[in-house]
């Protein structure tokens, strides 16, 4: 898997041999605390959609400098018009629903902060690892906004009214406290390593299978469609040569 770089620099994209089956994409806007611009959303995009993702294992995003990310970039949507506004959080709402629906399982390695968009973006990965001082908030309410996208993936994660008093701009979580709620899943001093760890065993699992989980949580099912729907995912596994040979062992085993 060859490393991918984008014309734009806010968004790199390597493997770390230590790591092997592992993309890392770090956010590399560190003086304006990787707040999210249009060319990073827009970069993001173009690598979720593309080939050097879906050839990885895992996918790990960090970010570079002292915090993962703060959210959307205010000084450039202070810059916009309202159509302009309304098509960037557009966009940055479409790379949220990406990532839940991407086939690889993405890892997000939170040290610092993850402030409004920031927040939501990690809350669309898979698995989250926080340092247990990190910043966790949504402040848009407070300074007259509104979290404009992400809010789906984090109601699956902290429930309804977690997400509702988040969305209100009054808390701010360390990163215990965001594991508690659910929106982390894991705490470590050094989230980046213990992310890279946990991504390179997940790159391990047999791609096919680790697709279906992901397709199977994209969204919600409940009662018989969603067993039918599980059922279907899992005839579908039986028919691939990792799942052939485990049934030839076990029938030998026999």
């Amino acid at each position: 898997m060859e490393p991918h770089h984008f014309p734009d620099p806010t968004v790199i994209t390597g493997d770390e041999t230590l790591f092997p089956g592992v993309l890392i994409v770090t956010l590399v806007r560190p003086d304006e605390r990787n707040a999210m611009s249009g060319a990073m959303v827009e970069s993001l995009l173009g690598l979720f959609e593309g080939h050097p993702a879906r050839n990885a294992g895992a996918i790990l995003i960090t970010g570079a400098g002292r915090g993962f990310c703060a959210g959307s970039d205010l000084g450039e949507l202070a810059a916009m018009g309202a159509n302009e506004r309304q098509a960037f959080e557009a966009a940055s709402g479409l790379l949220a629903r990406q990532m839940v629906a991407h086939p690889r399982p993405i890892v997000a390695a939170v040290h610092g902060f993850a402030i409004g968009g920031g927040l939501t973006l990690a809350a669309a990965c898979d698995f989250v690892v926080s340092s247990p001082i990190a910043k966790w908030s949504l402040p848009e309410v407070p300074i007259g906004l509104f979290p404009a996208w992400g809010l789906e993936a984090v109601e699956r994660r902290v429930g309804r009214a977690r997400a509702r008093q988040l969305s209100f701009g009054l808390d701010t979580l360390d990163g215990a406290t965001a594991a508690h709620w659910g929106l982390a899943d894991v705490i470590a001093d050094d989230p980046f390593a213990t992310g890279c760890a946990l991504a390179q065993r997940l790159a391990a699992l047999p791609y096919a299978q680790v697709a279906a989980v992901k397709d199977y949580f994209a969204r919600t099912r409940e009662g018989a469609e969603a067993d039918e729907y599980a059922n279907r995912l899992f005839i579908e596994a039986c028919a691939t040569d990792t799942a052939t040979a485990s049934f030839i062992r076990y029938a030998r085993a026999r």
